[in-house]
């Protein structure tokens, strides 16, 4: 047997897609199921608008009053979606625009506000981050473990130390690093998103201003170029660069 036919075989674009969707399906369902029943339990304190949801959206003529912060006295659009799973809601939503028309050019700036089962303001707890950090978890659990999550068994391929191709599941140090490295071309825009629901005290106002559009440009222009990277080295076979950070490779086992 040559070096050429013993070589392992990474593994291609749509095998690890589709085991992250089978290993989202896993993780994400009964979350979202757990979310609907909280809704409900909660008249829509506690939401969700993560995973496999359905939007349904419809333009509304106002305002409910309450909102916090108040709307900018010029908006002049209001659309309320109702968000959901498999019919069931998990979220309901008002997003307040100010939409202008100058010339041929259409600009506008957005705020969403949280609503209970009746479609008035709540302070809503959201899970969606919950949502993000029990994928976490579980991927790298099941990598330490044995390499593969159930999504990666299904699909025939396992994640492994580069330099030990032959090792069953990664040091758990290196199933760390390998999910965290993912979020590396994100960091931009997660920033941005801080800036701006945390840090401004009147987020329209700054969307009013050159330096707001700037920023907003460069983090989404980073964040578009980590994916094509990583989509590029993947669909050549290649280990992408949160791998190679990590020291790992996704091998086909079959």
């Amino acid at each position: 047997m040559t070096d050429v036919e013993s070589a392992p075989v990474r593994a291609g674009f749509w095998r690890r897609v589709g085991a992250l969707v089978i290993d989202c399906l896993v993780v994400l369902v009964p979350l979202q199921i757990v979310v609907v029943v909280l809704f409900a339990m909660s008249n829509g304190s506690i939401q969700g608008s993560f995973g496999f949801v359905s939007r349904v959206c419809q333009t509304v003529a106002q305002a409910p009053s309450g909102l916090e912060p108040p709307p900018p006295a010029d908006a002049n659009t209001f659309t309320e979606c109702e968000i959901g799973f498999f019919g069931l809601p998990t979220a309901r939503t008002l997003a307040i625009g100010t939409v202008k028309q100058q010339g041929n050019t259409t600009s506008g700036r957005f705020i969403t506000y949280a609503l209970d089962a009746q479609g008035n303001p709540v302070n809503a707890f959201t899970t969606d981050w919950i949502a993000i950090l029990a994928v976490a978890v579980y991927l790298i659990a099941m990598e330490r473990r044995s390499g593969a999550t159930i999504g990666k068994r299904t699909l025939g391929i396992r994640a492994v130390p580069t330099n030990a191709p032959g090792q069953i599941g990664l040091p758990l140090r290196q199933a760390v690093i390998r999910q965290a490295a993912k979020w590396i071309g994100m960091i931009p825009a997660m920033l941005f998103a801080v800036v701006v629901f945390f840090v401004l005290e009147d987020p329209f106002a700054a969307m009013e201003t050159q330096g707001y559009w700037t920023m907003f440009a460069i983090a989404a222009a980073i964040q578009i170029a980590w994916l094509l990277w990583i989509i590029i080295s993947v669909s050549s076979k290649r280990d992408p660069i949160y791998d190679r950070i990590a020291g790992t490779s996704v091998l086909r086992t079959g």
